[in-house]
């Protein structure tokens, strides 16, 4: 952005050429008009062009906020108390879809939520019958993360998700793609949500190229599939 002076100068620019324009409006008819609103609008973009561009928001990385060691996952085992209302109680084991089958309202979204969430989402599921009671929830076992290599890899079946997860780094730990056999353009990962299966696909070999450079985080459960090439004899 230009210093404060020099956009003083260029309003006092605009202002003068507005005046110009007048004047060679009041001689010359509207041809000199004409040419005086050019140089009027000219000037106004110039000043637009002048002005900072918005700052873009700053970039969420999905795998640092779905491993947040405060957030529940698909398998952990949560225990849900209500102080008064105990018949809603349980502990359960989130199910793969996510959720928790409980007591007279049904499925309630839980992976993905704090602890903390949790207690607000079933809090307000259950305002209607426990009357304002208190529930407390608390993370009792976390667990396992794996996901699942199949196809033209070395050494398929599970891989633990220790950490954050991309395909490539998930199908190297399964010992690599068979090069002779693997179809790395139509990779495939599967992965449950809302209760449904989703195949999402992937091109290893435009990761492998450095063509594709935006990573591909796995979630637990997740199952990678490389497929094996036709060959035409």
């Amino acid at each position: 952005m230009k210093p404060e002076n020099d956009r003083q100068k260029v309003v006092q620019g605009t202002c003068l050429k507005i005046q110009s324009g007048a004047v060679l409006a009041a001689k010359g008819g509207w041809q000199s008009l004409l040419f005086g609103l050019c140089l009027v609008a000219a000037a106004v973009l110039f000043v637009g062009c002048e002005s900072s561009p918005p700052v873009p928001p700053p970039a969420v990385d999905p795998a640092a906020l779905f491993y947040s060691t405060n957030v529940l996952h698909a398998g952990d085992v949560v225990e849900v108390s209500f102080q008064y209302s105990t018949n809603y109680s349980s502990t359960q084991r989130i199910a793969l879809d996510g959720t928790l089958n409980m007591n007279s309202v049904g499925p309630v979204k839980a992976a993905g939520k704090t602890v903390v969430q949790l207690q607000q989402a079933l809090a307000e599921a259950y305002k209607s019958l426990d009357k304002g009671d208190t529930i407390t929830v608390n993370r009792v076992l976390t667990s396992l993360s794996v996901v699942y290599v199949s196809g033209a890899v070395l050494k398929p079946g599970e891989v633990e998700l220790s950490r954050p997860l991309t395909v490539i780094e998930a199908v190297m730990a399964a010992g690599g793609f068979d090069g002779t056999r693997a179809k790395l353009t139509e990779v495939s990962v599967l992965r449950i949500e809302n209760g449904q299966q989703h195949a999402y696909p992937i091109n290893l070999k435009r990761v492998l190229q450095g063509k594709d450079r935006t990573p591909f985080y796995l979630q637990p459960f997740d199952i990678i599939y490389v497929p094996v090439k036709r060959f035409n004899y």
